[in-house]
């Protein structure tokens, strides 16, 4: 996919809330060039560096010392005739590497310059770092996940991040359509936090109407039942009733005459009141079953559901492997390996990988030699280590 082919992106990001934008940019035919320190992101090695494999696809990679002076004069130039431009450092430091926003904006005015941080350019907050997790337990969500009766839980995947960064790729694509119109760039200002706020609206308007806090359900949801996962003969499964519909439905694929007989539960508003009785009740009918047996019978019968899986399953799944979501490639010092592909399916097709993810400093010189420096001028530059270029082990 090429939609964005003649895009140029300078990428100053780590981690996952920003490198995830700028794949997404990529995956559509962006240039994307990546800049990391001499010693690389400190998210590169990670895991095993799986949050790097994980974000950093259809980018090309560079690495400078921009602490020096010869450093920010490259990155100067690269911004220069850039499109966009997006960092995720703690607000200001971008400033003492020569690429604050006043500075970038001169140099091209046209740039669609953002920045995405845990709380904002300006505020209170805004010199305070922050990872997902922050912004989890400052939004509320932290305190409205987990069971009934036990502590507050993180939501496992870098939810907040990931969000963000599809907030940071919708606003940069309106503001290169907006570009094409005005011929004007724009600042864009993501926070983490605001991310997490907006993902409780639904809880915060509730709140406002009832003054009632959300109550921590475990795999359920206050507004329905049964809505969670229940144990089978084997292995857990998620069962969705979220309406009188579903319901009858899942007394008829079920057999449960005597249930669909009961009056107090015919309606939304009675399933939720004799919450604790009916899912005592179907908990002991979905022990009756293996989970393959129970999903079975629900998908017949249209209602929602799901048995759960670990991530060795998922990439097993039949679905899964229709839609062709999972790749695998052999990267060098880790052998054949699985990756997830941006999941935008246009036109019947899946976003290509170009590019795996950049060694560090993969491409620095070939972006150096774009930028007009000379072989010996670039050769210079690595000497003095204001440069990495990356060599593959023979």
């Amino acid at each position: 996919m090429n939609f964005l082919q003649g895009i140029k992106v300078v990428d100053l990001t780590t981690a996952m809330a920003g490198p995830f934008a700028t794949t997404l940019l990529g995956d559509l035919g962006a240039d994307v060039i990546k800049i990391e320190p001499p010693r690389g992101e400190h998210f590169r090695y990670a895991m095993d560096g799986v949050w790097l494999l994980a974000a950093n696809r259809n980018k090309r990679g560079i690495a400078l010392d921009l602490k020096t002076t010869e450093g920010q004069e490259i990155a100067q130039k690269l911004v220069k005739t850039a499109d966009v431009f997006i960092e995720n450092l703690v607000p200001g430091t971008v400033n003492k590497l020569g690429l604050g926003y006043d500075r970038v904006a001169q140099v091209n005015p046209r740039i669609i310059y953002c920045s995405v941080s845990g709380f904002g350019q300006e505020g209170p907050y805004s010199q305070r770092p922050a990872y997902d997790p922050v912004a989890q337990a400052m939004s509320g969500i932290m305190m409205a996940t987990g069971e009934p009766d036990r502590p507050p839980v993180r939501q496992a995947p870098s939810l907040i991040d990931m969000t963000s960064s599809l907030y940071a790729f919708g606003a940069i694509l309106a503001c290169l359509w907006d570009r094409e119109r005005t011929g004007k760039g724009r600042r864009i200002d993501i926070a983490l936090l605001d991310t997490a706020v907006s993902a409780m609206s639904t809880y915060i308007i509730h709140h406002s109407i009832t003054g009632k806090l959300p109550s921590r359900v475990g795999t359920g949801h206050v507004a329905f039942a049964p809505y969670q996962a229940f144990d089978t003969k084997d292995a857990p499964i998620w069962i969705g009733v979220p309406t009188d519909r579903f319901w009858v439905a899942f007394c008829q694929g079920l057999g449960l005459d005597e249930l669909a007989r009961d009056s107090r539960y015919s309606t939304v508003k009675g399933r939720n009141e004799y919450r604790s009785e009916l899912v005592r009740k179907v908990s002991e009918v979905c022990k009756q079953y293996t989970s393959a047996e129970l999903e079975s019978k629900l998908v017949a019968a249209n209602v929602p559901c799901g048995r759960l899986l670990n991530v060795g399953e998922v990439s097993q799944d039949i679905q899964i492997k229709f839609r062709q979501l999972i790749e695998e490639w052999d990267y060098p010092g880790k052998g054949l390996i699985k990756t997830v592909r941006a999941p935008i399916m246009i036109s019947g097709e899946l976003p290509e990988t170009r590019m795996k993810t950049p060694q560090l400093g993969e491409h620095t010189s070939q972006v150096l030699a774009e930028l007009g420096y000379s072989k010996q001028e670039i050769q210079q530059l690595i000497e003095n280590g204001i440069a990495i270029q990356y060599e593959p082990q023979a």
